[in-house]
């Protein structure tokens, strides 16, 4: 049998599932690989990527359930444009101190042609209700974080040690995406900071009731999540317009596994820099994954 024949005849047997697992892990290496050998971004872009953050996280915490409810803008929408929540149905620009009103018809009392102008019609304002000169109508913040050493001392480092606090009750369900990985490790409690800090959250204290409670809150969202009393999931939580949730379009890894390859202790027990030696050994397993599925699915992407 020729050597083409094998590797047909080897193909042929393995799973599509399988092949799709293939694919994951090869882009995710590669990624991860890209931002270890690109983590050496400059300093200033590093502090303006970070500062963009914290913007975005102190104006997003001004959109109040009470004052945002079923509302079809998201936060994250005006957020990003600069816009801090006053009121319901209004916000003003940080920068240049403009006001916009967002408030909608109720759905059931227009035609959806007007509901849908009305839309169209904030959002455009969204942008264009800035003044001219106002930085956020031309650069809006963005969350391509540069996931460097800044970024990780800066912003995440710190969200994992908010989980230090005593007696706290995490009960948090691992991601589909690393129930396989945790499986094969006996530190599962011990990586539960990593993943909830990677997916933005961070522990907090309130008073309720009279008795001190923790508080899971993303960063990205504001949303909110009282531990303690039922199983959190890290994942389903956050808003359904939560930043931390977007994929990569150019591999299709979400951003916070991007995070989590480069804050995780399991991950970074390798000390030592990414060389060439270790961007061919990805390289081909990316080629043999695209191999077997050119030959088995021509048509699958």
């Amino acid at each position: 049998m020729s050597a083409e024949a094998s590797v047909s005849s080897t193909t042929a047997e393995i799973p599509l599932e399988k092949i799709r697992e293939m694919k994951r892990k090869a882009c995710e290496k590669l990624s991860s690989l890209i931002q270890a050998i690109s983590s050496n971004s400059s300093p200033k872009r590093s502090k303006a990527s970070v500062d963009s953050f914290f913007t975005y996280k102190q104006l997003v915490k001004s959109y109040k359930f009470e004052l945002c409810a079923g509302n079809e803008l998201s936060p994250r929408e005006l957020a990003v444009h600069g816009w801090e929540c006053k009121a319901r149905d209004q916000v003003q620009c940080i920068a240049c101190k403009q006001y916009l009103c967002t408030s909608l018809p109720k759905i059931t009392s227009v035609d959806i042609s007007v509901y849908n102008k009305c839309l169209k019609r904030i959002r455009h304002n969204i942008i264009n209700s800035h003044v001219l000169t106002c930085i956020y109508r031309s650069q809006p913040l963005e969350f391509k974080h540069d996931v460097d050493e800044h970024f990780l001392n800066e912003i995440v480092r710190p969200r994992v040690s908010t989980y230090n606090a005593e007696g706290i009750k995490l009960s948090m369900i691992i991601p589909d995406e690393l129930t396989s990985e945790t499986a094969q490790t006996k530190c599962l409690q011990s990586r539960q900071p990593f993943i909830g800090a990677s997916l933005g959250w961070s522990i907090e204290t309130e008073k309720l009731g009279g008795q001190k409670q923790y508080v899971a809150v993303c960063d990205y969202c504001a949303r909110s999540f009282t531990l303690g009393y039922a199983a959190f999931d890290p994942v389903k939580t956050h808003q359904r317009w939560c930043p931390v949730l977007d994929v990569n379009p150019d591999d299709g890894i979400p951003v916070w596994k991007l995070i989590y390859n480069q804050v995780s202790p399991v991950r970074k027990q390798r000390t030592a820099p990414a060389t060439t030696r270790d961007v061919e050994c990805a390289k081909r397993a990316l080629d043999r994954s695209l191999s077997v599925v050119s030959r088995e699915i021509p048509g699958d992407s």
